[in-house]
Formats: structure tokens, C-alpha cells, sequence
């Protein structure tokens, strides 16, 4: 849907920074962030290297569902904290966090995605800027059918980096992710095996895909309602994903980090309780599937700014 309003995210910044001066308080870097990421990792890679020696393919695919994709959204959401540069106090520092968080992924992801996530920020709904946006193709080939749009939440991982031109000119630092991340990868395989990578595998498909935590790629926003851009989800799983649900919020003060989002929601409730949000993303998902009016086209674009 094109719309010809701007973001709505600024003008509510400066109107609740207005009323309430005290939310500078909450700007900032949370370095637990950093310690529990780093307890995630080795705790996912020791998991792989349990999986390797169990060999019971029943037992990995389990748990890769059941623990390993909480693990690798884990990772994910220190990617994202790094990108805003809310994990250490300088940009250096997040930026090689990011690629210590990348590992068990396997794909060097952490620099492209913080290239492309602060153009989400910037460029909110212009094409071919904000990755964030389904492309063309997605919206041609998807559309509005249930069975296709249950192949695509299953194959998001694919669909949100090469379907949607992820991959460009590499930075220096996102050479220093690709350097990195290979040296991993084959450390990965010669000290735990085939199997064990294939379990750090299935959680990054599981937990980037049709999975639970998967599903604030649909809440954040798509058009639940003609009139909101982007949306909250304030159920119980922010509890495992450093409140990542708190999408609204994140968007109006993307300098806070993500554990002090729902301080900034009390402070200002009143601008939030006012706007539709989600409490159950397999909820989101289901209704997304069965839904024939929701699909690639809910989404508001509008024209780049001359």
C-alpha cells in the first residue's frame, strides 16, 4: 500500500521526548547483553558437539526446534543490539561482538545485516533501500495463498537475504566477517563434526523459519490494521529474545537498548495503549497463513525524498 505520510516514528520521538525528558535517561549501551551472547554461543556449540556424539537424527531435529532456535535467534538479536551499537560503548567494539554472536550461525551475516537494518531505520518503506520490504517477486510468486505463504515463513532465511539483494560490494569489516566466520566454519567441522554442524544448521532454518520466534518478521509490519506502520508484540517471548517484540518502541528510540524498552513503554504508555499490537506470534503466523487479504502487499512503501 503506497502511502504519501512520512514515518511515524520521529514526530512521536519528539512529542514524547517533550512530555517526558526523563526517557533520555534510558539512552545508552547494556554490555549483558554481550555476557549472556557469549554464554549462548558456547552453550550452542557445546549443544552441537553433544548432537555430534549422540547421533540420533529424531533427537537433533528436536532439538534444534525445541532449544537450538532460541539459541540461534539469540544470536540474531545481539546482531541486531550490535548494529545500533547497543552492546559496548564504541562502534569498534560492536562491531567485532557482532562477529563473535555470528558464529554458530555459520553465514556471515552480522556486518550485512548492520548495513542494511540502519537503512530500514532511515529509509522505512522506500524500495530498494529498506531490505526489510518483500520484493516484487515475493509478492508476484507468494501473493495472498495460504500453501505458498506456509513455504515461505518455512524458507524465510533464504527469502530475507538473497531474495532481497543482500549481498553487495563488501565492506572492509564484512570481509573481516567472511575471514572469520570460514576460519569457524571449519574449525566447526574438524573439531565437531558434520553432524553437530548440521544441528547448528537446523536451528538457524528452525529459528529464522516456521517457528514461533520467528514471528515478529510478520508482526513488525505488516498492515494489521489500514492505519498503523509498525507494531509491538508484548507476549511471553520476549522473556527469551531481549524484549525484541517491543518493535514500536524500538523504532521511536532505537538508542535505547532492548532491555530498558519496556521502561520506556511505562513511561509512556499513553502513546502506546492506543495502538494494536500482538501478544502471541504463532498467533501472527497463523493468522498471516489463513488470512487471504494479508499478504506481501500489507506492507506501506512510499517515494524516496528528493
Amino acid at each position: 500500500m503506497v502511502t504519501t505520510k512520512p514515518e511515524p516514528h520521529a514526530a512521536r520521538r519528539r512529542a514524547m521526548l517533550k512530555e517526558h525528558p526523563e526517557i533520555r535517561s534510558l539512552f545508552g549501551h547494556d554490555v549483558r547483553t554481550a555476557w549472556i551472547t557469549y554464554a549462548v554461543v558456547l552453550g550452542q556449540l557445546g549443544m552441537a558437539y553433544a548432537m555430534e556424539r549422540l547421533a540420533s537424527w529424531s533427537l537433533i531435529v528436536a532439538t534444534a526446534w525445541l532449544v537450538g532456535a532460541f539459541a540461534a535467534k539469540w544470536s540474531g538479536v545481539a546482531i541486531h543490539e550490535s548494529s545500533h551499537n547497543l552492546v559496548y560503548r564504541t562502534r569498534t567494539q560492536n562491531l567485532v561482538f557482532s562477529i563473535v554472536a555470528n558464529i554458530p550461525v555459520l553465514v556471515p551475516s552480522a556486518i550485512p545485516f548492520r548495513r542494511r537494518h540502519r537503512d530500514h531505520h532511515a529509509h522505512m518503506g522506500i524500495r530498494g533501500i529498506d531490505n526489510d520490504l518483500p520484493t516484487r517477486f515475493e509478492e508476484r510468486v507468494v501473493g495472498t495463498c495460504a500453501l505458498a505463504k506456509l513455504v515461505w515463513l518455512s524458507l524465510y532465511v533464504f527469502f530475507g537475504t538473497l531474495a532481497r539483494g543482500f549481498l553487495n560490494r563488501p565492506t572492509r569489516w564484512e570481509i573481516a566477517n567472511v575471514v572469520v566466520q570460514v576460519a569457524c566454519d571449519v574449525a566447526i567441522v574438524c573439531f565437531i563434526g558434520w553432524t553437530g554442524t548440521a544441528y547448528l544448521a537446523l536451528s538457524i532454518f528452525f529459528g529464522f523459519g516456521l517457528h514461533p520466534v520467528a514471528g515478529h518478521f510478520i508482526h513488525e509490519h505488516y498492515l494489521w490494521s489500514d492505519e498503523q506502520e509498525t507494531y509491538s508484540y508484548y507476549g511471553p517471548l520476549n522473556k527469551v529474545t531481549r524484549n525484541l517484540g517491543y518493535h514500536v518502541e524500538h523504532h521511536d528510540f532505537p538508542g535505547i537498548p532492548s532491555a530498558r524498552l519496556p521502561e520506556l513503554h511505562a513511561l509512556a504508555r499513553p502513546h502506546y495503549a492506543s495502538l494494536v499490537s500482538h501478544d502471541s506470534w504463532t498467533g501472527v503466523m497463523w493468522r498471516f497463513v489463513k488470512t487471504p487479504s494479508l499478504g506481501h502487499h500489507s506492507r506501506f512503501t512510499r517515494e524516496k525524498r528528493r
